[in-house]
């Protein structure tokens, strides 16, 4: 039965992000621990490859800003963190073993009846728009070259996080 729903979250989420080619990839996780349960595109899985990477190891720059140290990344925890301090965690903010840069930050999105908290990353050519609802962390992913802009793709994750909200989510 879990199976069944994570697959059509999976479904869900291909729907509204990936379809209409504003996105590339999509994940939601829950908002308790920031672990990603659903992902798209579903073909092969692919969604899991570009949003999810296991434990792994980086260099991090120390606050010092000179010194790094080796230290573990948990992604989940990071997105996480992110969900309840509207910052990046002192490692930085990982998807599928990319860093990215919190650039803009909105604790009260409005998007018709709903209010969510609304946070864009970014590295070089690449983005995410996340939202963040009372239980969900909805992510977006664009890529310029893949055609892709940031501008519809959080059009299409904050239109997606109006109707979670709806539901209840």
């Amino acid at each position: 039965m879990a199976e069944e729903e994570e697959a059509s979250w999976d479904h869900t989420l291909e729907e509204w992000l990936i379809s209409e080619g504003y996105c590339y990839a999509a994940g939601m996780a829950q908002l308790e621990d920031g672990g990603f349960y659903a992902a798209a595109p579903e073909k092969d899985e692919a969604g899991w490859g570009f949003i999810y990477m296991e434990d792994h190891e980086q260099m991090i720059l120390q606050d010092d800003g000179v010194t790094e140290k080796k230290m573990t990344i948990n992604e989940g925890t990071g997105l996480k963190f992110l969900a309840d301090n509207h910052k990046a965690a002192p490692t930085g903010l990982w998807f599928g073993g990319e860093k990215y840069k919190v650039t803009r930050v909105d604790k009260a999105m409005e998007s018709g009846d709903a209010s969510f908290v609304f946070i864009f990353a970014a590295k070089p050519k690449k983005g995410v728009s996340i939202a963040i609802t009372k239980s969900q962390i909805i992510c977006g992913f664009y890529d310029e070259e893949k055609g892709q802009v940031g501008g519809n793709c959080t059009k299409a994750v904050v239109a997606f996080a109006e109707y979670m909200v709806g539901l209840g989510y």
